[in-house]
């Protein structure tokens, strides 16, 4: 299935071009990406193993995320991934937006949502997830600190707030 994305300039505007996620893109112009910090009402944040079959990090534990679509908004792309991802749907109301970061050519938008969940009801899409597993706060901190592919901006912003809730 071929997936298109909306093209942003550096200020984050679309441009109103489309591309095929995977596309070069050329200098100023960039994607959307979304990222989903997921924690339950015990204070456990979800963490997945990337399926095995995967192109890029096969086997990585990592949080929930993925590519915006063309026509979505970070949010809908956020509440999507997570739906088709996890099996879970977020609540739009309680989703907090706490950031974006710029890589060479992705924007990636963070957010965060504390909500009642248990394992049991994660529903896997198994071509994106091979495993689920909710970590404690210092399990979750060292997960990110050896996230080489996500910049040093993005793990020190992401600890802060955090360590404030």
């Amino acid at each position: 299935m071929e997936e298109w994305m909306d093209v942003y300039d550096v200020s984050g505007k679309k441009t109103g071009k489309t591309v095929l996620r995977g596309s070069s893109l050329q200098e100023g112009e960039y994607v959307l990406c979304t990222h989903v910090i997921l924690r339950n009402s015990d204070g456990r944040f979800l963490i997945q193993q990337r399926s095995a079959i995967k192109a890029t990090r096969p086997g990585v534990w990592d949080i929930t995320a993925g590519a915006v679509d063309a026509g979505e908004n970070s949010l809908d792309g956020a509440l999507r991934e997570a739906q088709e991802e996890i099996g879970l749907q977020l609540s739009r109301e309680k989703m907090q937006f706490l950031f974006r970061d710029q890589r060479k050519h992705t924007f990636h938008d963070v957010y965060y949502i504390c909500m009642p969940f248990t394992l049991e009801q994660c529903k896997m899409q198994e071509s994106e997830v091979q495993a689920l597993r909710l970590a404690d706060k210092e399990t979750f901190f060292a997960l990110l600190q050896s996230m080489t592919y996500r910049s040093d901006n993005y793990k020190n912003r992401l600890i802060s707030f955090l360590r404030e809730i």
